[in-house]
């Protein structure tokens, strides 16, 4: 759950903070993001903060950052190799710091506004093949993890988000011998969506709630518990991780839920408006993504020329 709190270790961070920097991003704490966008912001601004000190060689003040700054911070991350996804998400997250400077009057305009994110290729998002998530599902049920496997299956089958799927409860669910639905409330951008399950999938979820019945009751509901309770989203992600390893794949919760959206538009092609409802997009261009070429596909298309 988000807290009010999320940018504390900005707020905390050893430079010197002015007046004005404290009370932007103790705005941005009263925003309404999730738990993740706020941990991806409070680490981006703190990195962007301590470049600007160290490259200027003065504390961090809005009135006396240019545009030059931003391209500069651009290029520093660059220079580290990092990918041009997260160097736009940075550059995304260190505009959000000045707009709301601008809207709190602090400073009359916004440098970040006319500098350009990096150009990224158009290629589908990286999803397992199918022997790679055959693969991982055998390492599962050859340990024989009910829970895991179930959890598994809800990613790779039903495109859940991991911080969707630990907080589904029984409550949630509307199974029947022929079908069944999932609610998925308060998901990312705090919408709700119900999507259909298969049938393998209901019978993953019919084994655990009976498999793990007293645990489920006891923690009101919640179908995936671990040892200290309640799985939270970095355990279900190293669950991921740790059958991708003994599979001998790179693989994360997110790359379940590509793989899951490029079995969808495979088996129903040209369906997009029915994916974008599944995965919970608010925008059908989010979802088209999964029309483009993926590398894996043009590599052998190359090798064939």
């Amino acid at each position: 759950m988000t807290t009010l709190h999320a940018l504390e270790p900005v707020l905390s961070h050893p430079m010197t903070l002015t007046p004005d920097l404290q009370q932007v991003l103790l705005t941005l704490t009263q925003q309404d993001y999730s738990a993740n966008t706020f941990v991806a912001l409070s680490a981006d601004l703190r990195d962007f903060l301590a470049w600007y000190s160290t490259a200027n060689a003065e504390v961090f003040t809005f009135s006396r950052v240019i545009p030059r700054d931003i391209i500069d911070y651009r290029t520093h991350c660059q220079a580290k190799s990092l990918k041009p996804a997260t160097v736009n998400r940075r550059l995304t997250h260190v505009r959000l710091l000045f707009q709301t400077a601008v809207q709190q009057g602090v400073i009359p305009s916004d440098p970040t506004q006319n500098v350009k994110s990096l150009p990224q290729q158009s290629l589908s998002p990286k999803g397992l093949t199918d022997s790679e998530a055959r693969r991982l599902m055998k390492e599962a049920e050859l340990v024989g993890n009910v829970r895991d496997i179930c959890l598994l299956e809800l990613m790779l089958s039903a495109g859940l988000r991991a911080s969707e799927v630990v907080n589904v409860q029984e409550k949630h669910l509307e199974i029947t011998q022929r079908k069944g639905t999932l609610t998925v409330p308060h998901a990312k951008g705090n919408k709700t969506r119900t999507i259909p399950l298969s049938k393998r999938v209901r019978e993953k979820i019919e084994l655990l709630r009976t498999t793990d019945k007293v645990k489920i009751q006891s923690h009101e509901g919640y179908l995936f518990i671990g040892q200290r309770g309640v799985l939270t989203s970095l355990a279900s992600n190293k669950i991921v991780e740790k059958y991708a390893k003994k599979a001998g794949i790179q693989c994360s919760p997110h790359t379940l839920r590509h793989t899951f959206a490029y079995r969808y538009l495979k088996a129903n092609p040209s369906d997009i408006v029915g994916l974008s409802q599944i995965l919970g997009h608010s925008n059908i261009n989010t979802t088209a993504i999964y029309t483009q070429h993926r590398m894996v596909d043009l590599q052998e298309r190359v090798e064939k020329v």
